[in-house]
């Protein structure tokens, strides 16, 4: 083809496709293909949990997760200029949301705003990614418009999984140990649970869905227990809008949930006011500096999260959906 035949790219403004941000261009972004495309320029497969989740009186644009490690993500979208509101906001609800992955998508972004994502992505400490993302969109001729993300804030190395053992705090290499020979030891000896998550250096690893949207297993290993030492866990963790309907289906027969496992220790139903998740679980008090008790843990663990998913998985499945 000559080059005299090539098209050229036009910029269109972004108010001609999307006149309102809260009901033009959110419903475009929380829709599955095109949070595909976002996931392109980040790096991560994502996939949509929920739209103006309430957070208080305030609500977050979009909340979804990475497919991979069931991470949660929030969104936040401005078709403007960075400014404090949205920042303030932003912050806010990455708390509320126990997200690991802060995004932040404007027209542009001003240097006090990019340098303040950086700031965060140094202090975070492994914990939490902070994303800036400019939006255009491009068209040819008459050419449908078509977006284009551009990253200016973005953690170090891109992702903080790349960092190397060295560079990492006592507790996150511990953490991160303790998930690899976890993984090892579920490849030998897993019935139900066969295959998890990359370890990481965090305190929680994605263990195994149920096979329905918004519930999944979940292991931690926690060094700040409400009784002052350590707490290993295994979760079952619901997220998404319907989390209340769900739990309360599930809480209604709790009775006969707990009549199905062997186990000695208490299972616990967290149902805390105004939380965006509800778990049920097991904890168990241990010491994670001691690696005499790493195969102990290591079977305990296996033995509760394959214990959730032989009890619960048939009954999540035939939970009916909120009318």
């Amino acid at each position: 083809m000559a080059t005299t035949d090539l098209g050229r790219l036009e910029p269109v403004d972004l108010r001609e496709v999307w006149p309102n941000e809260e009901s033009d261009f959110t419903p475009w972004l929380a829709d599955q293909k095109n949070l595909a495309i976002l996931g392109d320029a980040l790096g991560m497969p994502l996939e949509f949990v929920a739209r103006e989740e309430a957070v208080g009186p305030y609500s977050a644009d979009i909340l979804c997760r990475d497919s991979n490690d069931r991470t949660q993500v929030v969104v936040e979208n401005q078709l403007e200029s960075t400014d404090h509101d949205h920042l303030g906001k932003l912050l806010t609800y990455a708390a509320h949301l126990g997200a690991r992955v802060v995004v932040w998508i404007a027209k542009s972004f001003t240097d006090q705003h990019r340098a303040a994502l950086d700031w965060l992505n140094e202090v975070s400490e492994a914990e939490t990614r902070f994303f800036g993302l400019e939006i255009e969109l491009w068209q040819i001729g008459e050419s449908a418009p078509a977006p284009k993300f551009n990253v200016v804030a973005k953690p170090n190395d891109w992702t903080k999984e790349r960092i190397e053992p060295t560079a990492l705090t006592a507790t996150l290499q511990m953490q991160l140990d303790f998930w690899k020979g976890f993984a090892e030891f579920v490849a030998r000896k897993g019935k139900i649970v066969t295959k998890i998550n990359s370890p990481k250096p965090q305190n929680w690893l994605g263990l195994s869905g149920v096979g329905r949207a918004g519930f999944y297993l979940y292991g931690v290993v926690s060094t700040r227990s409400e009784t002052g030492g350590h707490e290993l866990r295994a979760e079952l963790v619901i997220t998404g809008q319907d989390t209340d309907h769900y739990f309360d289906l599930l809480n209604a027969g709790r009775h006969d949930v707990e009549e199905e496992h062997e186990f000695s220790d208490k299972m616990e139903w967290y149902n805390p006011t105004g939380a965006q998740q509800r778990k049920i679980y097991w904890r168990l008090p241990t010491d994670f500096g001691d690696r005499d008790l790493r195969t102990d843990q290591y079977r305990w663990l296996l033995k509760r999260v394959e214990a959730l998913h032989r009890i619960l998985a048939p009954r999540v499945k035939a939970l009916p959906v909120p009318e």
